[in-house]
C-alpha cells in the first residue's frame, strides 16, 4: 500500500533539518521522511491532507486552516510532475518522482514554495540549486 503523500511534500523533503511546528509533528515528518525520501517507498501522490499533516497545527478537522494557499503547492508539483513525465500518480517511486522533478529548473521550484513559512528561512533555496542533494532521483 502505497503511503499517501501532499505533492509539495516532496519539495519539503529537500529542505528537512529536523525542524518543525513542535516536537510531535517533527517526529512524524522524520518517520514519513524516513520511508519516502530515504527508503524510497511507494507513494500515493495527492493534493489533501496526507500523513505528514495529521501532526500540524494548522489542521482542523480534515483540512488545512491554509488549504487554498497548499493546495496551489500541490498542483503546480503536480504539474511539473506530469510536464516530466509522471503521468501515474497513485503508485509512484520518490525515486521516479525526483527524477523527473530535477529537470524542473531551480527557479521553477522556488516560485512553487515562493510564499511558504519555511521556505522564507532558507530551508530549501540550496536543495533546489544543488541537486546532487537529492538522495533519490
Amino acid at each position: 500500500m502505497p503511503i499517501i503523500l501532499r505533492a509539495h511534500h516532496l519539495l519539503c523533503f529537500l529542505g528537512f533539518i529536523g525542524a518543525g511546528y513542535n516536537k510531535e509533528f517533527v517526529e512524524n515528518f522524520e518517520r514519513v521522511y524516513k520511508s519516502v525520501y530515504l527508503e524510497n517507498l511507494p507513494i500515493k501522490i495527492v493534493s489533501f491532507p496526507d500523513e505528514i499533516c495529521m501532526y500540524c497545527p494548522n489542521l482542523n478537522a480534515a483540512e488545512c486552516r491554509f488549504e487554498q494557499k497548499v493546495r496551489m503547492y500541490d498542483e503546480k508539483v503536480i504539474e511539473l510532475l506530469k510536464f516530466y513525465g509522471i503521468s501515474d500518480l497513485e503508485d509512484v517511486l520518490p525515486s521516479e518522482a525526483y527524477s523527473a522533478l530535477k529537470q524542473a529548473l531551480p527557479q521553477q521550484l522556488e516560485s512553487i514554495c515562493r510564499t511558504c513559512e519555511w521556505f522564507v528561512l532558507g530551508f530549501c533555496r540550496e536543495s533546489f540549486h544543488r541537486k546532487d542533494l537529492w538522495k533519490n532521483g
